[in-house]
């Protein structure tokens, strides 16, 4: 039985480290859309660096270019805090870049989408209108 554990164990892990691979960012770069004036916003966020929007913040904590199987995607964890004192749209959770509305923040006046991952530090925050 114990050898049986043990080659389940290895098969499982080789599996997952084989097929995927995976490069850490330092940075992500957001596209924030303002639903109200249909303005468009791209913001470098370095790191653990606060963006703040009219009503809301968001931290980014971790970014990760990752491939499964020979399909490139982009992941990052990200928390989104209103302003407000409406604890409902509070938001701790990954974003995916490939499936926008699988998991996102809610929010009334922007929407939210991760652009890229950015492999290089951009130290400080920057903001692009469109």
């Amino acid at each position: 039985m114990s050898l049986f554990i043990k080659v389940f164990f290895f098969v499982l892990f080789y599996s997952f480290s084989s097929d995927s691979k995976n490069i850490y960012g330092q940075g992500a770069v957001l596209r924030i859309l303002n639903k109200i004036t249909a303005e468009k916003f791209f913001y470098t966020v370095p790191l653990s660096q606060k963006l703040d929007l009219d009503n809301c913040e968001i931290f980014i904590y971790y970014c990760n270019k990752i491939e499964k199987d020979g399909v490139p995607d982009e992941i990052a964890l990200i928390k989104h805090k209103t302003k407000t004192r409406n604890d409902d749209r509070d938001f701790l959770g990954w974003i995916f870049k490939s499936s926008k509305y699988l998991n996102m923040p809610t929010n009334t006046i922007y929407d939210i989408k991760l652009e890229e991952c950015l492999l290089q530090d951009p130290l400080f925050l920057k903001e692009r209108r469109y």
